[in-house]
């Protein structure tokens, strides 16, 4: 690589040209500067001193070593020199501090031209075309020994970098360049074209000193496609163009049809840029043989010698503003070669106004100027800017309501009047166009209530006096999303009458006077000054409740939290990545319009809810909580986590702030299970002592669909108040696979269960474990004898016992969720007073004969008791029909 390197030092034969080099790997280092190339110039001793460096490959902190060490002034740079930079690297970079795009953009500010050679396997293709200014200027070689094969190449790009000001003028393609064939003089300078430059590409070289000591060459090599054996610099002339000063050079064998390119030179880093492109129409016609800059008006006339048509020899085109074709058959039958020369000769008609030259084959024709005018146009935007509560999509709109009003007016302005008398506005008629937002598909603003464009249409009432105004109205069809100013572009299509007097002449627009124009009306700020909004969205979420059931239709809900803050949010979407077997049902939220969708990705048991939020735009500082509601599709493997991943996008957030666009949440997964405990026909009053024994039962039963293990604890009252005890044990079960333990008989509070359901002096608590309970109820029938040692009577003892289900929480869950885990059973227990007793006796008697008083005197009342008259038996009834008769004997 070294010899490769000398022979590329060697290249620079031009004593104003000079060559720094650098090595780099992990550490970087100047092997010369500028200042030492230019006190000796000799490669082999310039690089004696170099050895091969070891470590990693840190090419981008190499190159900003370069820009700032050895690119300077303090070591030899020029600064108003063409700058070039190659950088050869065997290996991918690993710079763990610098960065591909800090250094290429400082080198671009610099204007630097780079170069980029990868050799070997090792080096990354993407990075030789990220260091080098173009695709163009990228080489690769196998190996160091083969790098002379692509010297040629690579010397060839290096001398045809437009503006390279290195003056090697005497060597690598400069042999032929007939320097001055054609002149042009300005102030401070001189050019001269040079049409053999570089294989007959052509170019200009540029001499500010008069002495070739300070001198530029100008070309086309890496700006225009095919410029080789063009002849650039056949003819040169110079122009002051909007204030800038432009170097026109013609080409007229580019692509046989001929072309004019205009330079300017830029004033901060003296580079050179094509700024005018003129293009020949016709093959051979020697478009740019001859160039002519006509008198204050600033036009460029162009000869075509060779142009031809039936009875037509030779063209003069008039640029660049206002494009004007002269051809030979419009000024006279036989011309030949028209515009082989041309001249402004000033004023030979008397009229004030220039007049052109044009020579051809054995003629010489004077071509009049025009008078030139402009049509000035003034545009007044009321208000001149427009709230934003008009136009933003979170604001209620009055749509196609005139919003502002635009005024347009125009004037006429006499620019090249001459000797001519007169007003021009009475012979000039204009139709001007406009058109708002013209490079959008669906324009933000219109003309009224309809239209996004009007045609303006004077004859011959225009004035250089007043101005003449129309007054249109601006509407809004839609909310706006897009914040920048909007164009209102307006094009002039202008037509003009022969000045009465005149000899045929008519006013034409002036350069200066473009028939085309855009104004820009303001939308209100919304994204600060730029009008571009970034964004800065942020997402979290989390499950409702803390447990999803395993089961079809289990109802799941998630919030989901976003929010910006940053600018307006274009085009926001909301992502989540759930499992299939979550079908998304609808979603809830406030203040914010949202639409939402489920897709489910190919290949995977994911699926993907995309929701839009906001119309268009989701406001800056805004927050919205979304309740996503799903619905279990079927059932979930227990034991795992319920993953929900979240993401949100727009269309106008940078990188640096999406850190926070993500979010993660999950919850954990149960079987469901539904088991109950009921009474089952327990003892619910006791009198003692005529009935001692008590019994409680409690039924345990499964009615959901799957068998689960099952623990039941017991609490029951052994000890109770007024001395009373229940002879309680272990109970009697119906199912082979329960089995029961009394584990505490307590009478103190250091159990929780027992402090909270123990109402006696002394409780047992016994723990029954079911194995697996299935759709078959298990019975618990606690029974035992109540006794007391106290003889009271008229006593009252509630009897309460307790059940409690439990199972592996952890794995399970009930559902639905209910109180039935737990229930609790009392029997009133009641000892009879014999006090009471007798008292009740008594009054049972006495009221017995109280009763039958009252009944014997309603009796007495009736007359039943009294004696039967003497009538009655002196005179006997006749017994009846169908009754016997009675005899008595006495």
């Amino acid at each position: 690589m070294i010899r490769f390197i000398k022979n590329l030092i060697a290249m620079f034969l031009d004593t104003r040209a000079q060559v720094a080099v650098a090595k780099f790997s992990t550490k970087v280092s100047a092997v010369f500067h500028f200042e030492n190339f230019a006190v000796k110039r000799d490669p082999d001793q310039l690089m004696k001193d170099v050895t091969q460096a070891q470590g990693d490959t840190y090419t981008p902190s190499a190159i900003r070593f370069v820009l700032e060490e050895m690119f300077s002034e303090k070591v030899g740079m020029r600064s108003n020199s063409q700058k070039l930079l190659l950088v050869i690297t065997d290996g991918k970079s690993n710079d763990p501090k610098e960065e591909f795009k800090n250094v290429i953009l400082k080198a671009n500010e610099r204007d630097i031209t780079r170069f980029a050679i990868g050799v070997g396997k090792e080096y990354s293709h993407p990075e030789l075309e990220l260091i080098a200014s173009s695709p163009q200027f990228v080489f690769e070689t196998e190996s160091f020994s083969a790098l002379t094969l692509i010297l040629n190449q690579l010397r060839e790009k290096i001398f045809s970098i437009e503006g390279t000001d290195t003056g090697n003028f005497s060597s690598f393609q400069m042999e032929l360049s007939q320097g001055g064939f054609s002149v042009a003089l300005s102030e401070g300078s001189r050019m001269f074209g040079a049409v053999g430059a570089y294989s007959w590409s052509g170019g200009i070289v540029q001499d500010l000193t008069h002495q070739m000591l300070n001198s530029s060459f100008i070309n086309a090599t890496n700006m225009e496609e095919d410029i080789r054996d063009s002849y650039l610099g056949y003819s040169v002339a110079v122009a002051s163009v909007n204030g800038h000063v432009v170097y026109f050079a013609g080409a007229p064998r580019h692509r046989h049809k001929g072309l004019v390119l205009g330079f300017t030179q830029n004033d901060q880093n003296h580079s050179w840029t094509i700024s005018h492109r003129i293009y020949g129409s016709q093959l051979g016609s020697y478009f740019g043989a001859e160039l002519c800059v006509v008198g204050v008006s600033e036009l460029l006339a162009v000869g075509a010698p060779l142009y031809h048509a039936h009875g037509v020899g030779g063209e003069v085109r008039i640029c660049p503003l206002n494009t004007t074709r002269v051809s030979g058959a419009a000024v006279g039958g036989g011309l030949q070669y028209f515009g082989v020369a041309l001249h402004s000769v000033g004023d030979l008609t008397s009229d004030a106004l220039t007049d052109v030259v044009v020579g051809s084959r054995g003629a010489v024709t004077v071509l009049r100027s025009q008078p030139v005018m402009c049509l000035p146009i003034n545009v007044t935007v009321d208000p001149p800017i427009i709230h934003q509560k008009f136009f933003h999509c979170s604001a209620p709109l009055g749509l196609n309501t005139p919003v502002a009003t635009v005024t347009i007016c125009m004037t006429v302005k006499e620019i090249v009047k001459g000797d001519i008398q007169g007003p021009f506005g009475s012979v000039v008629s204009v139709d001007l166009e406009l058109k708002l937002d013209p490079w959008a598909r669906a324009p933000r603003l219109l003309f009224g209530p309809r239209s996004a464009s009007f045609l303006w249409t004077l004859n011959g009432n225009l004035s250089s006096i007043s101005p003449v105004c129309t007054t249109l109205y601006i509407s809004i069809p839609e909310c706006i999303s897009d914040y920048h100013e909007v164009p209102l572009s307006g094009r002039m299509k202008v037509t003009t009458e022969v000045i009465p007097g005149t000899g045929g002449l008519r006013p034409v627009l002036s350069p200066d006077c473009w028939p085309a124009f855009t104004e820009m009306v303001v939308l209100e700020k919304v994204c600060g000054e730029d009008h571009v909004c970034i964004s800065d969205l942020n997402v979290s979420l989390s499950f409702m409740s803390d447990t999803v059931v395993s089961t079809a239709g289990y109802p799941v809900i998630l919030s989901v939290e976003v929010s910006n803050n940053g600018e307006d949010s274009t085009d926001t979407e909301l992502f989540l990545y759930h499992p299939t077997i979550l079908s998304f049902t609808h979603v809830k939220t406030s203040g914010v319009q949202v639409r939402c969708e489920s897709s489910r990705i190919e290949l995977s048991n994911v699926t993907r809810t995309a929701c839009k939020l906001g119309a268009t735009v989701f406001r800056q500082r805004a927050k919205t909580t979304l309740m996503m509601s799903f619905m279990m599709f079927t059932s979930f493997a227990v034991n795992e986590r319920l993953i929900v991943n979240a993401s949100v996008t727009s269309k106008n957030e940078i990188n640096d702030t999406t850190q926070d666009n993500c979010a993660t949440t999950s919850v954990v997964v149960k079987l469901p299970v539904n088991v109950v405990v009921n009474d089952g026909g327990s003892t619910r009053f006791v009198e003692y002592p005529n009935s001692a024994q008590l019994e409680h039962v409690y039924t345990v039963e499964n009615i959901g669909k799957l068998s689960v293990p099952v623990n039941v604890s017991f609490v029951f009252p052994v000890k109770m108040a007024l001395g009373f005890s229940w002879s309680v044990s272990v109970p009697e079960i119906n199912g082979t696979s329960t089995t029961c333990e009394n584990q505490v008989s307590s009478t103190n509070g250091k159990i929780s269960i027992l402090t909270h359901h123990c109402s006696a002096s002394m409780c047992h608590l016994i723990v029954c474990s079911i194995q697996l309970l299935t759709d078959q109820p298990i019975i618990f029938r606690f029974t035992g004898n109540i006794s007391s040692g106290n003889q009271g009577s008229g006593l009252q003892v509630r009897i309460i016992s307790w059940a409690f289900l439990s199972f592996d929480t952890e794995r399970y869950t009930q559902y639905p969720s209910d109180d039935s885990h737990q229930l609790s059973i009392v029997t009133e227990l009641e000892v009879p007073s014999q006090a009471l007793a007798v008292l009740i006796a008594s009054l049972s008697v006495i009221f017995g004969l109280l009763a039958m008083t009252i009944i014997f005197v309603l009796l007495y009342k009736k007359g039943f008791f009294k004696a039967t008259s003497t009538d009655d038996q002196d005179n006997p009834a006749s017994p009846s029909a169908g009754e016997a008769d009675l005899t008595t004997v006495q």
